[in-house]
């Protein structure tokens, strides 16, 4: 066995500086990013930005926008001051660079403008960034969910943290689609031709939307249980004039699946396992449901956070599967791959499939 020197031990270990710099600078800067960020997007600088974009450049391709501190305070009725504080706060982090191009004006840094602003690029990580942001807000109702008194405190978000958490669960679709859309093209090419889909648990629609817009010739329904998600969902259907093939209604999945005779060539449930009751039973029942309401050649699309054990050997990135378990650990039950296979195995499914690419999963699951 090769002895280690100290000098070499010495090389390997972690410094006072080192630790100095990981938690007070690299962490302010993150911290003073989001909230730069957060701050940028409620007060409109960053939709103000987008829509300048859209009416002053004649391409999808934008790579930056210039502005001065001026024009957004005159254009968003903002004083002026506190524009200047955010700009300067936004230069530092790296949101934004000086542009050289004319005076006293800035631009978007690299990739921010689609990072961050064009909510339309599938690069866009604006929603779980303003996840962060708000999670500072809700640092009391947290606290009372470590209390075991057994009372689950009630998270009343406004309606503008609702939808950035329905966006941020639509964003997770749109990754879940893509995977499913590349490794089942036969399958989807059915869908394309007036194919049929439920969406259960379909939320706000956000997610529904997707779908709707990849596969303009599939027919449609959305359950959810929430009379507000429901009322924005119908409105979305509404505003893409989609009403011919898209119906949306407040039921329970099994309250739906004995009223309906329909049966469907793919049922999505997006983000919506972790949040059913926790009864065995009840969830049992659940997917006997979906079981019953699914073609015998169709698929079950299930796209979850499946988070391992704590101590189980990290292999992968999970700082939003472990954020995403912490937000939700008093009132969610989440599985792990092997957990989660297990339950499909006392369901009336019998094959189930898990694919993983890079840092996303779907399960695919049949009769």
């Amino acid at each position: 066995m090769k002895e280690i020197s100290g000098t070499d031990q010495n090389k390997n270990e972690i410094s006072m500086k080192d630790q100095m710099k990981k938690f007070l600078i690299k962490s302010l800067y993150g911290f003073l990013t989001v909230l730069m960020f957060g701050l940028g997007r409620r007060v409109g600088i960053l939709d103000y930005l987008q829509e300048k974009a859209k009416s002053e450049y004649n391409t999808d391709k934008v790579s930056s926008v210039t502005f001065t501190i001026e024009e957004v305070s005159e254009k968003l009725n903002l004083e002026r001051n506190y524009v200047d504080a955010w700009t300067h706060t936004a230069l530092e982090c790296g949101l934004l660079e000086i542009d050289d191009s004319c005076e006293r004006c800035l631009r978007t840094a690299p990739y921010v403008y689609d990072l961050l602003i064009n909510r339309n690029q599938p690069a866009y990580v604006g929603d779980p960034l303003g996840a962060f942001y708000y999670l500072a807000s809700y640092q009391d109702l947290i606290l009372d969910a470590f209390k075991k008194d057994g009372n689950v405190p009630n998270f009343e978000f406004t309606d503008e943290v609702i939808h950035d958490i329905n966006r941020m669960s639509a964003r997770f679709g749109t990754l879940i689609e893509r995977i499913f859309s590349t490794n089942f093209k036969n399958f989807c090419e059915k869908l394309h031709n007036q194919g049929t889909i439920l969406a259960a648990g379909c939320g706000y629609g956000y997610n529904l939307q997707v779908w709707a817009k990849k596969y303009d010739k599939a027919r449609f329904v959305g359950i959810d249980i929430d009379p507000t998600a429901i009322s924005h969902a119908k409105n979305m259907v509404e505003q893409n004039k989609w009403k011919d093939r898209i119906e949306i209604f407040q039921s329970q999945i099994n309250e739906y699946a004995k009223k309906t005779e329909k049966k469907f060539d793919l049922i999505l449930l997006n983000q919506v396992l972790h949040e059913m009751d926790h009864d065995i039973n009840y969830r049992l029942s659940v997917f006997n449901s979906l079981c019953s309401l699914l073609k015998n050649d169709g698929i079950l699309l299930v796209g979850e956070s499946m988070i391992p054990e704590t101590f189980a050997p990290s292999q992968k990135l999970l700082l939003f599967d472990v954020l995403h378990k912490f937000l939700e650990a008093r009132f969610a039950n989440f599985y792990n791959e092997k957990t989660f296979r297990e339950f499909i195995d006392s369901t009336p499914f019998t094959r189930t499939e898990f694919i993983k690419e890079g840092g996303n999963s779907i399960w695919v699951i049949r009769k």
